[in-house]
């Protein structure tokens, strides 16, 4: 059997020196990817409790919340809390109080022990802002999905003497949750693209790493077509694995 090794994939595309900056990018583009998907999960389901079953309070401020974050621009959010340490530094300064540290970082070798940052303020702060973004989009999947039981199961619960939150809990959720991952699997999916905006703010991700290829190769038509491959690829198994994942809990008679 013959095995293709990365180092001669990557030469015939003559960029096989740069597979190591690839990999580390593909790592941190699914780091953000991880992160802000069940960061996002945990902050939508709340958020669509909070607009579905909240009092007017609860309910306005996670519905101005996910307007504010569905209406306004990925790139603009990003762009703006990327910025946000330097200005709130620059006021410190300004008020005579020291400025807030954000030079630190995490530094791991990559596979070939060459030492990479893979944790930075940087890093952070667009991970939690793709986190909320996503929250946002995932929040009205499950809202839509709260909205589609059936009135009588409120009423059932309201008379075995349930509590609100004892019917949110056991009733619910666990329908509700089977029944939105057909449409929460679209922004599965669609996330990891999203991802690639924080390449504009620096953040070293699997495009930052082609930039960097095509920079010192001028290679852009074989880098790019290789970046849009590993991104159907992914993109095509994270379908297929949730679509296999749906099969088993769905519902059955739905």
């Amino acid at each position: 059997m013959t095995t293709i090794s990365p180092n001669r994939y990557f030469g015939i595309l003559q960029i096989d020196q740069y597979y190591p900056d690839l990999v580390s990018g593909f790592f941190m583009t699914m780091g953000l990817y991880f992160f802000a998907l069940f960061f996002g999960l945990g902050l939508g389901i709340l958020l669509a409790i909070g607009r579905h079953y909240g009092g007017p309070v609860t309910s306005r401020i996670s519905t101005a919340f996910i307007e504010f974050m569905r209406g306004t621009p990925l790139l603009a959010q990003i762009l703006a809390v990327s910025i946000l340490p330097a200005v709130l530094n620059a006021w410190l300064e300004s008020q005579g109080i020291a400025p807030i540290d954000i030079s630190w970082r995490v530094i791991f070798p990559d596979i070939v022990g060459v030492p990479r940052t893979i944790l930075n303020t940087t890093i952070l702060l667009c991970a939690i802002t793709l986190g909320l973004n996503s929250g946002a989009y995932q929040a009205e999947f499950f809202r839509g999905s709260l909205e589609s039981l059936p009135a009588g199961q409120t009423l059932a619960a309201m008379s075995m003497g349930m509590t609100k939150r004892q019917e949110i809990r056991h009733i619910a959720l666990p329908q509700s949750l089977r029944r939105a991952i057909p449409a929460w699997s679209n922004e599965a999916v669609y996330l990891p693209k999203y991802t690639t905006i924080a390449y504009f703010v620096g953040v070293p991700d699997i495009f930052g790493a082609a930039k960097l290829v095509v920079s010192r190769t001028y290679l852009a038509l074989q880098v790019y077509a290789l970046v849009a491959i590993i991104f159907l690829i992914l993109i095509t198994t994270i379908s297929l694995l949730l679509d296999r994942f749906y099969m088993r809990v769905k519902i059955p008679g739905l």
